[in-house]
């Protein structure tokens, strides 16, 4: 091996994205935004006339043919990007209507249309969807650094330590071999953790307490409540189960949703697990407050 290259093992998953998962992830994309405050204010709290106007500047800002799709849906075939910034100043508010009262409430049906819209709004990729979108997971590995070069021994000359020097090189050859070795075992091993050493036959998984867990599709005791697998969501996606552990630090990477009586937190967005309906939200300062130190009523 040429030790001055380094070496990278790259795994890329390709999964097409079901209508489904196109609309949580957007939504998903969304709220981790809004969470962060990466979202301008006519997004933070949308009204027609503001995402009008924020229509208007994205169209200007970042224009692309590739989003004519969803712009052809609002406004009608245009001939470039001045049409299509001509017809949002022209257009009635109303048309982002829909898309605001299912922010508000995401129990609503609402049209395929309206999610693309809210991805052109905040850039979201890949959109706008089609049956054969895709997306990309890539898991990288360390990377190995390249072995130092070893300085010749003083007092060693000739044959000698022409010799020596090449007793080196098969000797680092040999240990940066097994070192590969070693890390190639690691790295397998660190991926079958993070699918929970799936066989690869599981297609569905269901909810057990904090977790999805991955089962055969003709699974009995899995009963109606099986789902088809999403690996995103068996690998990060848990209830939290000690909400006293949560700080100030946890704000804009928890969720909540109130359940049963009760408000549960959990890892990562999307719909709460046992209730398709009801979408886990931000958690917010306040929230934190009322409902983990009970600060306020």
């Amino acid at each position: 091996m040429d030790s001055g290259k380094s070496l990278s093992f790259i795994l890329k998953f390709l999964e097409k994205m079901s209508e489904r998962e196109y609309k949580e992830m957007v939504l998903a994309d969304y709220d981790r935004r809004f969470a962060s405050g990466l979202l301008p204010s006519e997004l933070l709290s949308p009204t027609p006339a503001g995402l009008k106007a924020e229509a208007v500047k994205i169209c200007e800002r970042r224009f692309s043919t590739r989003d004519e799709t969803i712009l052809k849906s609002f406004f009608n075939q245009k001939e470039d990007m001045a049409g299509y910034r001509m017809a949002i100043q022209n257009c009635n508010a109303d048309l982002f209507k829909p898309l605001i009262l299912f922010l508000r409430d995401r129990s609503i049906n609402t049209k395929l249309r309206n999610i693309d819209l809210l991805a052109w709004l905040i850039d979201f990729n890949p959109r706008p969807f089609h049956p054969n979108l895709v997306y990309k997971q890539q898991v990288i590995s360390p990377v190995l650094q390249p072995l130092p070069d070893f300085p010749e021994i003083a007092g060693d000359t000739g044959q000698n330590t022409t010799a020596k020097s090449s007793g080196k090189i098969k000797k680092w050859a040999v240990l940066s071999g097994l070192l590969i070795i070693v890390m190639a075992v690691v790295i397998y091993l660190f991926l079958q953790r993070g699918t929970q050493q799936l066989t690869g036959r599981e297609g569905c998984m269901v909810w057990r307490d904090d977790h999805y867990q991955p089962v055969h599709c003709d699974d009995q005791s899995a009963g109606n409540h099986s789902l088809f697998i999403d690996h995103q969501l068996v690998d990060h996606f848990r209830r939290i189960t000690r909400p006293d552990t949560l700080t100030v630090y946890s704000i804009g990477k928890v969720w909540y949703a109130k359940y049963n009586g009760r408000v549960e937190f959990y890892t990562a967005a999307g719909m709460h697990p046992l209730d398709s309906n009801r979408r886990l939200l931000p958690m917010s300062d306040h929230i934190l407050k009322k409902y983990v130190y009970h600060m306020t009523n």
